[in-house]
């Protein structure tokens, strides 16, 4: 059953590998890794414009998470496989004590044994071809291979070349085994077991010169590129030096294993003999030459693991020392080395060792230990089975150039629009050759001569030009020619900081608007678009639900409120599914639902219907001939609802929709699958920001998805765009940190990213030109919220002072004066008051403070709890935020 399944898993890998594995695809075609999910590591890519940054390296690539659930299913269940057989083989080894009984049972043992190796070389065959065909593919349209990606194909391609004839004279070993009576001491076998040993050798060796190659190169010559500074990136003289322990500890290995094989030929040969070998009383007992032959063998594995663990732990812990986004493809390939790697030479070690020394006079471990010990070339064969495909260029299509594109950024709304703009011809240009190729021979020239032709506008009334010359070239309409594919109209995406910024200080303003002592004001929030004049504040009082509208001429942002009342949290703790109405259901039959809680709250009172309506009425204003732009934004409980608005809006609006964005902080998962599809389609323009380890986006779990392109920000200056699900286990723990859900923190990890982009080690190509831009178009402390967060201090890493959000600067200068006045009263005998003057705070927070402080030592600040401990160390709370 097992084996079935992990057949039909792969089969079904190799059958969508036609369609070009990767989720978030990048320049052109590549691949990246996977240790459980996956990614990509091939790709050769033409350089973003100088004002975008591009967030992915010229290496990287992932799968879509369809195949990738696919492969990783397949992993699991290959490696739960091995576990079993393991434990199988331990247990027939403890269960028969005679050695003439044990040999009796073993032609059914190879008989099972052969079965399962032919599977898994039916699928590294499979794996293999499919991997020589898209490296053929790509080296035929004559791309060019950086070093990286040269040595990333190597590393396959010897992977894939030793583990194949391993398998190979694995059957050949379990056929003889089968065909030929008492085939166990044979010379043969002998010689079969000495080349698997030395295969198995070199396939150790060469992981552990893999994974020295992903160490930070600590060499006396230093490397140009600040890109380049890992082993593999040294000349290869340097790298031959700096893998001299491998190549020692291979050797030491191979000459035990020569002698091993001399033994045997000499000495064990000699002293069994097979008159009848069925019933011949065989005696497995090691002698003392061949126990210290075991002995030395296992010294040898010892130190390969030990070694190589080592150099997995270094690997990690230089890639932790710098950022992912220049790293991403190399710290993926180490992921995926200590999921699989490190399982991979333990099971090697543990099972020799328990073979050669548990019971060792027992025939069961002899004769397992010369036909290959199975389980460990089964690992062996799964994780060269995820190198292949990690390593396999997919196709240049159309998909991947929308997927490239995601990965860039444009740091203002100006350069997103031109780019936009840029983007939107090439697209039509790109399909309408497509389309043409299906059609007359004629038609494809005048296509490419237009293509050749077009160039690189700044408004995008020309990309309105360029589709009209298109679909005439095509005969008038987009896709009347025969066989011809429709030109559809691109609904392209693309993320843009300046956008995110505006729409994290709305979402401030949807929970602080109207609220006494608030760090944000509205005056601020109209001034970060230069036409929005309006504001209005609604409540839905049966679920608390609070809407922030603010428009202007053609300007419209729609800010939700997150969680902050019992009865949000009740909305929260609906977590189960109804249908999103209208009910429908996608091409595969699937319902569209969404979360209960979610959608109770857009519902309830007609709150969605009324406030779509509203919208359109604010937008019909917009002068003739401008673009009218809607943003949907939220945080927590805010964002899931930004979500169901603006699909929505969309569905009822849809000459709007060109315009429709979505920025959501924090936002939990809101429907399932055919939902987000659907959503993605609807608003592809919509981005879920996602704060290091913030562990609402996780949940709800099973089948509920998230919708939007995730960003994910850290404290250390990282930009993750789309991250894959191999990225997405990298950079999650289990669990999550509550903290990281914070809206304060969400701005202290973007003035991070800010402040890195002037730092050589972490910077991005074209950040500190994007965020001077940035600086230049908006006060970014103001619009972060934060204290100590000006251009000087983005600029200067060595600055002491830290940014702070100002709500804490608020509260802590607050309570120094309230703590200040108390003191001074006590100390004079007057009675204790406050004028609205002497706090930043509230009165009736200054009056409770009053009331239980005494003789105040220290204040601390806690997540969103200020504490006030007294001298005697009574623990005083005070306002919570």
């Amino acid at each position: 059953m097992y084996t079935t399944r992990f057949a039909a898993v792969w089969a079904a890998w190799v059958l969508l590998g036609s369609r070009g594995v990767g989720s978030d695809r990048c320049q052109g075609g590549c691949t990246v890794g996977m240790g459980g999910r996956a990614a990509g590591l091939l790709c050769s890519a033409p350089t973003p414009p100088p004002t975008l940054t591009q967030t992915k390296n010229s290496d990287c690539y992932s799968f879509r998470n369809s195949p990738v659930f696919d492969v990783q299913v397949g992993v699991a269940l290959s490696f739960a496989l091995v576990n079993a057989f393991t434990i199988t083989i331990f247990l027939q080894k403890f269960q028969y004590s005679n050695d003439l009984q044990i040999l009796s049972q073993l032609t059914s043992w190879f008989i099972v044994q052969l079965a399962l190796v032919s599977v898994f070389f039916f699928i590294l065959l499979t794996c293999a071809a499919s991997w020589f065909q898209r490296v053929w593919k790509r080296q035929s349209a004559h791309r060019v291979w950086t070093q990286r990606q040269r040595l990333y194909v190597l590393d396959a391609a010897v992977l894939i070349s030793l583990q194949s004839l391993v398998m190979a004279l694995l059957i050949v070993s379990q056929s003889i085994a089968i065909a030929v009576p008492c085939p166990w001491f044979k010379q043969s076998v002998s010689l079969l077991s000495f080349i698997r040993w030395t295969l198995t050798n070199s396939i150790l060796a060469w992981m552990c010169v893999m994974m020295r190659g992903m160490c930070w190169y600590r060499g006396s010559v230093q490397l140009p590129d600040p890109d380049r500074q890992l082993t593999i990136d040294a000349p290869w003289r340097r790298q031959a030096w700096a893998n001299l322990p491998t190549l020692l500890i291979f050797l030491s290995t191979e000459t035990v294993v020569v002698a091993k094989l001399a033994y045997r030929w000499i000495d064990v040969q000699e002293a069994v003999g097979v008159p009848a070998c069925r019933t011949y009383p065989y005696d497995c007992t090691p002698s003392t030459g061949e126990f210290v032959i075991n002995i030395i063998t296992t010294v040898c594995l010892l130190v390969y693991a030990v070694y190589y663990i080592y150099l997995v732990v270094q690997a990690r812990a230089d890639h932790a020392k710098v950022p992912f986004t220049r790293y991403r493809v190399t710290y993926l390939y180490v992921q995926m080395h200590a999921r699989h790697g490190i399982f991979i030479v333990v099971l090697l070690l543990v099972v020799s060792t328990v073979l050669r020394f548990v019971e060792s006079k027992s025939c069961w471990s002899f004769v397992d230990i010369q036909f290959g010990l199975i389980p460990t070339q089964l690992a062996i064969t799964v994780l060269v089975c995820v190198v292949s495909i990690l390593t396999a260029p997919c196709s240049d299509s159309m998909d991947n150039l929308k997927q490239r594109w995601l990965m860039e950024v444009a740091w203002s709304e100006p350069q997103r629009e031109e780019a936009l703009a840029d983007r939107h011809i090439e697209f039509l240009s790109r399909q309408g050759e497509e389309a043409a190729a299906a059609a007359e021979g004629g038609m494809l020239g005048t296509l490419r001569r237009m293509s050749i032709g077009l160039v690189r506008p700044s408004m995008s009334h020309m990309a309105e030009q360029a589709q009209g010359a298109l679909r005439q070239a095509m005969g008038g309409t987009a896709g009347n020619a025969p066989g011809a594919t429709p030109i559809s109209e691109p609904r392209l995406a693309m993320l843009c900081m300046e956008t995110l910024l505006k729409s994290l200080y709305f979402c401030k303003l949807a929970y602080r608007l109207e609220t006494p002592d608030s760090p944000v004001s509205i005056e601020h929030g109209l001034s970060l678009y230069p036409d929005l004049q309006h504001h209005e504040l609604l409540l839905e009082p049966a679920t608390d639900t609070r809407v922030l509208l603010v428009w202007g001429r053609s300007t419209l942002v729609v800010a939700f409120r997150g969680t902050v009342t019992r009865k949000n949290v009740l909305t929260d703790l609906e977590a189960w599914s109804t249908p999103h109405l209208p009910s429908r259901k996608n091409a595969y039959g699937r319902t569209l639902r969404v979360h209960a809680g979610f959608y109770r709250a857009w519902r309830t009172a007609d709150l969605g219907d009324r406030l779509v309506s509203r919208l359109a009425q604010l937008l019909e204003g917009c002068p003739h001939g401008a673009r009218p732009r809607a943003l949907f934004t939220g945080h927590s409980l805010g964002g899931a609802l930004a979500v169901l608005a603006s699909i929505e809006f969309v569905r009822r609006a849809p000459q709007y929709a060109a315009g429709v964005s979505v920025y959501t902080f924090g936002s939990p998962r809101v429907g399932n699958g055919p939902f987000a599809t659907e959503h993605r389609a609807a608003v592809p323009d919509c981005w879920s920001v996602i704060n290091n380890q913030d562990p609402i986006p996780r949940i709800p779990k099973g089948w509920f998805h998230g919708a939007g392109h995730r960003v994910v920000v850290t404290p250390r200056g990282d930009l993750i765009i789309k991250p894959s699900t191999l990225e997405l286990s990298v950079i999650f723990k289990s669990g999550g940190v509550a903290a990281h859900h914070r809206l304060p923190n969400y701005s202290l990890s973007l003035f991070s990213l800010f402040r890195a982009q002037f730092d050589a080690a972490k910077k991005m190509e074209g950040g500190a030109l994007g965020v001077t831009i940035l600086a230049g178009r908006l006060d970014v402390g103001q619009t972060l919220v934060l204290r100590y967060a000006g251009l000087r201090e983005i600029m200067d890493a060595s600055e002491r002072r830290m940014p702070m959000p100002v709500e804490v600067y608020q509260l802590r200068k607050a309570r120094k004066r309230a703590i200040a006045r108390v003191e001074e009263r006590a100390i004079s005998g007057t009675s204790t008051t406050f004028s609205q003057d002497d706090s930043i705070i509230s009165e009736q927070t200054a009056l409770e403070l009053a009331k239980q402080a005494g003789a105040v030592g220290e204040e601390d600040v806690l997540g969103d709890t200020s504490v006030v401990r007294d001298l005697g160390g009574k623990r005083v709370l005070g306002t919570q935020e």
